[in-house]
């Protein structure tokens, strides 16, 4: 049949029209996501992350998600760091409840036999914690149908759900149906199983007569953070934070980020300590890291709802706007949303001295604003092959994300295309209309990427460089004014 399909190198016996079809244009640019924060904290509810997998992380994508996901606050909980996130500008935040442990809250409900009425059904709090004590149930008629029966599940006063279930002791029972409505309704708030038949229908409650009990909170531990960590690494996110303040947690992450980085996710990690911390200390820690990928904020910042953010609450702002920034933009002098005076006031020797050890830190500016003085990570000492570029935030995420483009867009073609002079040539062509697109859009001054002459193909492998030149922002600028008694001496403007 004239059109048939042939294979490269094939030759049919008979003569006729044949064809193959390839792709002639060039593979798309890779999209490189941005705007993520991934954010470990604890919490009185939500899927526990004890066994460190990504099923139990939460994508939220804003900030209402948060106390229908993890419920309400309160001072065992640190909810406030994915709110700061948000706050900060970034666009989702990956979510993982830090702990182990822990109880479900649980209800057992009665059948309607007279002399001695049994548990028939029992309900548990979909999660464990304390937030499911405050939990109840009404079973009652339905009020529109009389072939049914409901369940209304109540938080405190506000109602959560209403499961209707079959009534009477029909079919499999009243015990039976509930639990299956239950399960069929895939209820964010509670499970239940069948104990016993019993009579085979439920007693009536009130809300104020059912009331769960024995919910209680995991316990969180160095380990938790591990887990967090590890569950949240095949996901795609551009910034981590964590819920505390300590240390020893920050050189896990640190050593995370690094390694990560190492295997190809070029993230940034975000950490912070509280101002009791002091100056001396603060700033030490911060030249210790010396590393591109990790920020470290040594003061804070008070918001107009009186709340004072430093530490961990501080370093979840910071994280937020880095995700939410272009790879153009620049944080210094980036304004703090809604932050009244900062905490932690430093003098302008002691801010040299935290800018040269690394530290981000909070100042006002001329229009007594609360403001991120510069936009620097804790990179101190260069090296042979680490400029001093990579000490800059906006920096690190251009390079970051000039490398990102160029590997994701070749990606796909390895093992595709030949090791020859026209395969290398298109790879060449997609990286330099990479750092050409990235000129155009104000990330890079210029750049060029060719074959590495040091280093000549062979066999199945092939070596490339980029010589780049990437931009900064315009942060220190110098001024002279020339002012003058008297116009006459005939000095003339727009001399020097």
């Amino acid at each position: 049949m004239a059109g048939s399909v042939f294979q490269v190198g094939e030759q049919r016996i008979r003569p006729g029209v044949y064809v193959r079809v390839t792709d002639v244009g060039q593979p798309p640019e890779a999209i490189v996501p941005q705007g993520t924060v991934a954010a470990l904290f604890r919490a009185p509810w939500g899927p526990l992350g004890k066994d460190g997998t990504k099923e139990n992380v939460v994508i939220l994508e804003n900030a209402e998600g948060i106390s229908t996901a993890f419920g309400g606050n309160g001072e065992d909980y640190t909810l406030d760091v994915p709110a700061e996130a948000f706050l900060g500008g970034c666009r989702n935040v990956l979510s993982f409840r830090l702990g182990a442990g822990g109880s479900k809250a649980t209800l057992k409900l009665k059948d309607t036999t007279q002399d001695s009425a049994k548990d028939v059904v029992q309900l548990d709090a979909l999660y464990v914690g304390k937030r499911g004590n405050d939990f109840s149930v009404t079973v009652r008629d339905s009020l529109v149908d009389e072939t049914k029966r409901e369940v209304l599940i109540y938080e405190g006063v506000t109602l959560r759900q209403t499961i209707e279930f079959a009534k009477g002791d029909g079919g499999d029972g009243e015990p039976k149906s509930l639990a299956a409505a239950i399960a069929t309704s895939n209820s964010p708030w509670v499970t239940a199983k069948v104990l016993s038949d019993g009579g085979n229908k439920l007693l009536a409650t009130t809300a104020t007569s059912a009331k769960f009990s024995g919910g209680d909170d995991p316990t969180v531990t160095g380990e938790d953070y591990s887990n967090g960590l590890q569950a949240i690494e095949a996901l795609d996110w551009n910034v981590p934070c964590v819920d505390t303040d300590d240390a020893v947690i920050h050189a896990m992450v640190q050593t995370y980020i690094d390694r990560v980085r190492n295997e190809g996710k070029r993230v940034i990690g975000v950490v912070g300590e509280p101002t009791s911390e002091t100056l001396a200390t603060r700033l030490s820690h911060a030249r210790a890291f010396n590393d591109p990928a990790i920020v470290y904020v040594a003061n804070g910042f008070k918001g107009a709802d009186g709340i004072t953010r430093e530490g961990y609450l501080a370093a979840a702002r910071v994280a937020g706007m880095i995700a939410g920034s272009q790879v153009t933009d620049s944080l210094t002098h980036a304004v703090v949303r809604g932050a009244t005076e900062v905490v932690g006031a430093l003098t302008n020797a002691e801010i040299e001295a935290a800018l040269s050890s690394g530290a981000l830190v909070f100042t006002m500016s001329a229009r007594k604003q609360v403001q991120i003085e510069q936009g620097i990570n804790t990179f101190v000492t260069v090296t042979a092959d680490m400029d001093a570029g990579w000490k800059k935030i906006r920096r690190v995420k251009t390079r970051d994300s000039l490398i990102d483009r160029i590997t994701f867009t070749w990606d796909p073609l390895i093992g595709k295309i030949n090791n020859s002079s026209d395969g290398r040539a298109t790879l060449i062509a997609l990286a330099q209309g990479t750092i050409n697109k990235m000129v155009a859009e104000g990330a890079l001054l210029g750049g060029i990427f060719a074959e590495d002459a040091n280093n000549p193909p062979a066999g199945d492998s092939a070596w490339f460089v980029a010589y780049v030149d990437d931009l900064d922002s315009a942060e220190k600028t110098y001024i002279t004014f020339g002012f003058r008694f008297s116009p006459g001496g005939g000095l003339i403007f727009g001399e020097v």
